[in-house]
């Protein structure tokens, strides 16, 4: 019984359908399949139209008690701004008044301390030279 059996699922094996009937029952069930509906594809459409509005509603929905503390921080920080700003003004001004004391300060410095001894020496160098050329 057993080379029975392996005889006939070889024979099996060999076994084909026609093409006719492959036609037919290709035929048959496509006629028995339901016809894809409009409604289906309208539903997906709408249900996916509707996440996207749940999901614009909650982008703008108001803030809560949390957004409004953050509103509230943001107006503070705005005045802290400024007053930074005038801070960093007067600080500013404060440096320039001292850089321009310390330019006089070196200029005076400069024409008085270095400037006289240099003028000196180049007298002095160019009276040697003259005194030689002259000797």
């Amino acid at each position: 019984m057993h080379e029975d059996l392996q005889r006939l699922t070889r024979e099996l094996r060999k076994e084909t359908c026609p093409q006719r009937v492959l036609e037919e029952v290709a035929r048959r069930i496509s006629a028995q399949s339901p016809q894809p509906s409009r409604l289906r594809y309208a539903l997906a459409g709408a249900l996916a139209g509707l996440i996207l509005l749940c999901g614009l509603a909650l982008w703008q929905w108001p803030p809560g008690r949390d957004g409004h503390e953050r509103l509230q921080q943001a107006a503070g920080s705005k005045i802290d701004n400024a007053q930074i700003a005038e801070q960093a003004e007067g600080a500013l001004g404060c440096i320039g008044r001292v850089l321009l004391d310390a330019g006089s300060q070196s200029e005076k410095v400069i024409l008085q301390g270095a400037v006289p001894p240099l003028r000196d020496s180049l007298e002095t160098a160019k009276n040697k030279i003259v005194n030689h050329i002259t000797l």
